[in-house]
């Protein structure tokens, strides 16, 4: 299988008051977690309720990180305050099943969740939430 190279550019959107991650390739689990902490650096210093993750060309979450994000990540970016997260669909299927399942095991009371196809319907949302 190729791995594509890994890159995730990580801003602050002023217009839709979010936090937008651009992730492409595939990432080691340390990489993916390096990453992770500088998304919730971000949603932090912005005092960021939304996030808007750009993750079509992310190729896999492993199952590992998968428990890590729904275990440990997405508890600390909602005790920061993150309350929407928009997601731009993976184009890899078996990184739509791995979102999928982390979203399934996410309350739903907690951390709203919107899939989109792409970018700027996901920014529409945000800015009208």
């Amino acid at each position: 299988m190729h791995n594509p190279e890994f890159t995730c550019s990580v801003g602050y959107d002023q217009q839709a008051a979010c936090v937008v991650m651009i992730w492409k390739g595939y990432a080691t689990t340390p990489l993916f977690r390096e990453t992770n902490e500088r998304v919730l650096a971000c949603l932090k210093d912005k005092q960021a309720t939304r996030l808007l993750g750009d993750i079509r060309d992310f190729v896999l979450i492993s199952a590992a990180d998968q428990d890590w994000l729904n275990e440990v990540w997405i508890p600390r970016a909602i005790e920061i305050g993150l309350r929407r997260v928009a997601l731009v669909q993976p184009s890899y299927y078996f990184n739509r099943v791995a979102v999928d399942t982390v979203t399934s095991r996410t309350d739903p009371n907690r951390l709203t969740v919107a899939y989109f196809d792409d970018a700027d319907n996901a920014r529409t949302w945000l800015h009208g939430q």
